[in-house]
């Protein structure tokens, strides 16, 4: 049943692998209607998705190529209101979700609404190898702070009263922006107790630096510029508002070269998008970059 309390689900997905599209099926059996926008993947592994179409019902978006996480999320939540959504759940493509997922996360959400003025809520994340729980940051009110995309469920009316997705930002810090602007505007954001979603951020891997363990999540040289950029404009946009922002960004920026530097392949070249990324982070240049790797 399409309006009237649907919920409808958001994919996007960018070369994804089989057992990723195979995925679909748990989330489909969830929710009353899925958009899966595609951002420019082979056409073998278009081929797979289209196979899902058929067999999931689901709605596919091609668009031929990279167009970024903020647009594609866009094209979906526009695509979701035209089906009358009333609800919707965003996911990576490489998130799994756990039985009883989205009906947990509705019933909490409506738990909150007598006493919060909430938009948005959150699941625990459990990554699916290590079984660690990943840490949620916390705001003054007892909700969640900062969010990441893949798990996040909206209402619809969230579009209306905060506006989508930045796309200026292309990818990366677009739920942080996301989740500082609904802050920014009086929102609260609600923690799940009961929904789990299995979820893995980037090739992690350790080391002991100096007598300590330290984690570095291996992201390609791109990433880090669109990390280091964007990471920079949230600071500019945010930390006057959000002064408790500055610190740990901060930190982060000078901390990620050189654990990239002593602990990952290739880092000159990473370390050098790192720093281009910096640069028009604090000149202020943004949407999609253009840069030869």
């Amino acid at each position: 049943m399409k309006g009237n309390g649907a919920v409808g689900a958001i994919i996007v997905t960018y070369h994804p692998r089989s057992e990723q599209v195979q995925h679909l099926a748990r989330i489909r059996a969830q929710v009353n209607v899925m958009i899966v926008v595609d951002n420019g993947s082979a056409a073998h592994e278009l081929a797979e998705l289209r196979n899902a179409q058929c067999k999931l019902q689901l709605t596919l978006i091609e668009n031929g190529e990279n167009l970024g996480i903020a647009a594609a999320l866009n094209i979906g939540v526009r695509e979701a209101q035209r089906q009358r959504c009333r609800w919707v759940v965003l996911f990576d493509q490489d998130s799994v979700v756990t039985d009883g997922f989205v009906s947990s996360m509705i019933a909490e959400f409506e738990a909150y609404r007598p006493h919060r003025k909430i938009l948005q809520i959150v699941p625990r994340y459990i990554d699916p190898e290590t079984g660690a729980e990943r840490p949620t940051s916390t705001f003054r009110d007892g909700g969640v702070f900062l969010t990441i995309t893949s798990g996040s469920l909206f209402l619809m009316d969230t579009f209306t009263a905060c506006g989508l997705f930045n796309e200026d930002l292309f990818i990366y810090c677009v739920d942080d922006d996301f989740s500082l602007r609904l802050r920014e505007n009086g929102y609260f954001i609600g923690l799940s107790s009961r929904a789990i979603l299995l979820h893995r951020s980037g090739n992690p891997t350790s080391a002991r630096i100096f007598g300590k363990t330290v984690t570095t999540r291996n992201y390609r040289p791109e990433i880090r510029y669109y990390y280091a950029r964007n990471k920079t404009w949230i600071l500019r946009t945010y930390g006057q508002k959000f002064p408790r922002l500055i610190l740990p960004t901060l930190r982060e920026l000078v901390s990620i070269p050189l654990k990239i530097s002593l602990m990952e392949d290739a880092p000159w070249a990473k370390v050098k998008f790192f720093l281009k990324g910096l640069r028009d982070g604090v000149l202020g240049r943004m949407g999609r970059a253009r840069f030869a790797l």
